[in-house]
């Protein structure tokens, strides 16, 4: 039989986890802060709890997915969180990018009361995800990867093993650091391009098609070109901020200075003191133009 999941968090990443997951035939109970997100789930075969506790209870498996240390916080170790219920043995599987501080705390607590913890960050947009093309950045202990490794290949085409807890973190949090870099060193471009009167869709096109393309710049460089911010979000703003965020404070921890990444986080701030949090990461380019 597969084994039975609970889930904490119903946003775009989730849920097309969660629908990926209910197609390979596993159960899956669903809690949200939102319920309204839960109920597409619902329809596919989900069944929705009320509460995080809830979700947890009898399951082998929790899943979680939340925005920042603050939600994952609230969702394990507050009131009705999931780790009042949760089976002693069972999965706590974290894949939210959390800072590495919090991840150890974190899992500290849950391993001291008897449950299995796998710090379990991934790379892949929504689509990927829905594709079963996850790819899981792993820090466990061998014996709680294993029992996971069924549900991971479920959704997942690649998992990479780091080490211990807190790694697989590490590497996330320096990734979307430098998904940052590469994001603001784009609008840098596109600013001077169409400062400069060239035309758009060739600077996109040479971009995509040149050596130092990157795949977070060919994400994001259309919405720059286009100015539209609002559609296709496949991260936003203020999530990109707060990883680079998280990833500064990582450096701090080991003792390094990061200029370029230092630069880049800057630059997501201002974007989040201009307004722009809610929007997609391309918006980024407006601190440039100074709108």
């Amino acid at each position: 039989m597969p084994q039975k999941i609970g889930f904490l968090g119903a946003g775009r990443m989730a849920s097309a986890m969660i629908s990926r997951l209910l197609e390979q035939g596993y159960p899956v109970k669903v809690w949200n802060r939102s319920p309204e997100k839960i109920k597409p789930l619902v329809a596919k075969g989900a069944t929705a709890c009320n509460t995080p506790a809830e979700a947890a209870n009898d399951v082998d498996a929790v899943i979680s997915f939340m925005a920042d240390d603050i939600a994952a916080e609230a969702v394990w170790l507050g009131e009705n969180g999931a780790l009042c219920a949760i089976t002693p043995g069972a999965l706590a599987i974290e894949c939210s990018t959390l800072s590495h501080g919090f991840v150890l705390e974190l899992s500290n607590k849950v391993m001291t009361a008897g449950r299995l913890y796998i710090d379990a960050p991934v790379t892949a947009v929504p689509a990927q995800v829905a594709a079963g093309e996850t790819m899981f950045l792993i820090g466990a202990e061998k014996v709680a990867l294993e029992q996971a490794r069924p549900i991971m290949e479920a959704v997942a085409n690649r998992i990479v093993h780091f080490g211990p807890v807190g790694s697989g973190t590490v590497y996330k949090l320096m990734n979307n650091l430098l998904g940052a870099v590469h994001i603001a060193a784009a609008a840098e471009l596109v600013a001077v391009a169409q400062k400069a009167g060239l035309d758009g869709n060739l600077v996109a096109d040479a971009f995509a098609n040149g050596a130092v393309a990157s795949r977070a710049g060919v994400m994001t460089i259309p919405g720059m070109i286009s100015g539209n911010h609002n559609e296709g979000i496949h991260f936003t703003t203020a999530l990109r901020a707060k990883d680079a965020g998280y990833a500064m404070w990582l450096a701090d921890e080991l003792g390094l200075d990061l200029p370029v990444g230092r630069s880049a986080t800057e630059m997501f701030d201002r974007a989040i003191e201009a307004g722009f949090g809610d929007l997609a990461q391309s918006a980024v380019l407006e601190t440039i133009r100074g709108r």
